[in-house]
């Protein structure tokens, strides 16, 4: 992809960079995205965030690592389905529309002219099980995804910089575009100094806290008898040798008479969670938002990580509760058994891409509030002659994991389309994001809410909110205890979501 990259700009070189875009389009180069990048001090990415309501809008944040990613708006979009997409048959059905996108990301049928320092990104999101979604709750999000923010920030270690783009046809006139990116740059400038309050909006916008007396309805889409009675159908089916493990998932809808403060979330999750990776992907009045404590898989510079994430325990009243809960998940055969499975699958998946990986020997404990996990990190490199493999590869050859469905892969997602009764969507799936290098990370949806807004112009109409947790279904689980492991886990986002 064609690359031009520099310092700030002035207007004359702005006005010459788009015109020299508009050139390379009319020659026969073909439809165009133009990045203009500039440096932003004192800037919150989530106010950027907060000001594309009923857009197209993106946010990723590491709190614990100080990077933060927002963006809104969509100069390009790269879709699944998409009429012309490339078939990727040797895929598993629920890796095609990673492949799909990859494949079209990787074919460069849009070139870049990136100016002063810009650092486009794609951002999105994939679906779990690679369905296109029907009429319902995710009807507004398709199997996988990705698309180039007009808008994007990204704050890294106190720095944060915007990228512009606009697309740029043959026959475009040069001036209309100047216009547009020179819009869009003085909304970044205007940006600084901005930090999203506790209300969750940005001070201009007139945030209020919510009046008193706004209610939730807090609904189960199923009785915790008929949870218990599906886990016993699990334990069944590994018991006949039909499958391994199953991962059953379940979800609360909470109703409410006004609006979700959807920014005011994301800002509550990452001051509760900075150390997992707080994740929301819009479109329009639905966004789907996460506090995940799961990496997926990065790729940087050759350099591969991932994290097994698999056994779980409430956290303790005192430190000295809480070591005991640490030592007992720690010694669980139980729950050692379930995580070396994930380990297990995620060496398999990889090993044609990095060789094995690194990981210590023994799971550490990995704690958030409220519930702690075994972890073992995993690291590696790209073998000699896979320096061209971008993230996306890594993403469609894991997913799913056994963390988020259990094994054998194929056989465990067939018992949770029969069994489960819930559409997933996009919970469970890879939200990240990838810069033109093939490069990116992508985290797992979990700890999620998919949010429904109704109307802002006040036309009738309730808010809704399905907030999704799994259990790990193995030889060996209660039902009980694995319907306590879900209570645990959806109280993560019930409590910041209903203010309570």
């Amino acid at each position: 992809m064609a690359v031009e990259d520099g310092g700030p700009m002035d207007g004359i070189a702005l006005r010459e960079a788009v015109a020299a875009s508009v050139e390379k389009a009319n020659a026969g180069l073909g439809s165009r995205v133009l990045a203009v990048g500039l440096g932003l001090t004192d800037c919150d990415p989530l106010a950027g965030f907060a000001l594309g309501e009923a857009e197209d809008r993106f946010f990723w944040e590491q709190g614990a690592r100080g990077h933060s990613i927002a963006g809104r708006g969509a100069v390009m979009v790269v879709e699944a389905e998409a009429r012309g997409a490339l078939e990727v048959d040797d895929l598993p059905p629920a890796a095609r529309p990673i492949g799909r996108v990859g494949a079209a990301l990787a074919e460069g049928f849009r070139e870049f002219d990136c100016v002063g320092g810009a650092e486009p990104l794609f951002v999105g999101g994939f679906g779990f099980d690679g369905t296109p979604p029907g009429p319902g709750d995710w009807e507004h999000f398709s199997a996988g995804r990705l698309v180039v923010p007009e808008l994007l920030l990204r704050r890294m270690d106190g720095h944060t910089r915007a990228t512009v783009c606009v697309g740029v046809e043959p026959g475009d006139n040069p001036e209309r575009l100047l216009d547009a990116v020179t819009a869009q740059i003085e909304i970044a400038q205007g940006l600084q100094g901005v930090t999203v309050n506790r209300a969750g909006a940005p001070p201009f916008l007139g945030a209020r806290t919510p009046e008193a007396g706004a209610e939730y309805r807090v609904v189960a889409d199923r009785g915790h008898s008929v949870f218990c009675g599906q886990v016993e159908a699990a334990l069944a089916a590994i018991g006949r040798g039909e499958i391994e493990k199953a991962v059953l998932a379940r979800s609360l809808e909470v109703f409410h008479p006004g609006r979700f403060g959807v920014t005011g979330f994301l800002d509550q999750l990452r001051n509760l969670y900075p150390h997992c990776t707080v994740l929301a992907c819009a479109r329009g009045e639905d966004t789907l938002v996460a506090a995940s404590p799961e990496l997926l898989v990065s790729l940087a510079d050759g350099a591969v990580e991932a994290c097994a994430l698999a056994g779980s325990a409430a956290r303790g009243r005192s430190p000295q509760e809480d070591a005991s809960l640490g030592d007992a998940l720690r010694e669980s055969k139980k729950e050692q058994a379930e995580h070396e499975t994930v380990v297990r699958a995620i060496r398999r998946d990889l090993v044609d891409w990095t060789g094995d990986l690194q990981g210590s020997e023994a799971p550490e404990l990995m704690g958030f509030l409220g519930i702690q996990h075994l972890a073992t990190p995993l690291r590696g490199r790209l073998l000699p002659g896979r320096e061209g493999t971008g993230v996306l590869e890594l993403v469609a050859s894991l997913h799913p994991t056994p963390a988020v469905a259990g094994l054998p892969r194929k056989g465990a997602l067939n018992w949770i389309a029969e069994n489960e009764g819930l559409d997933r969507g996009w919970y469970a799936a890879p939200m990240g994001w990838v810069d033109r290098e093939g490069s990116g990370e992508f985290w797992l949806a979990l700890r999620s809410a998919l949010i429904r807004n109704a109307p802002a112009d006040g036309s009738p109409g309730v808010s809704r909110a399905r907030l999704f947790a799994g259990a790990g279904i193995v030889d060996g689980s209660r039902p009980e205890a694995e319907l306590a492991e879900t209570r645990l886990k959806l109280r993560a986002l019930l409590a910041p979501l209903t203010e309570i």
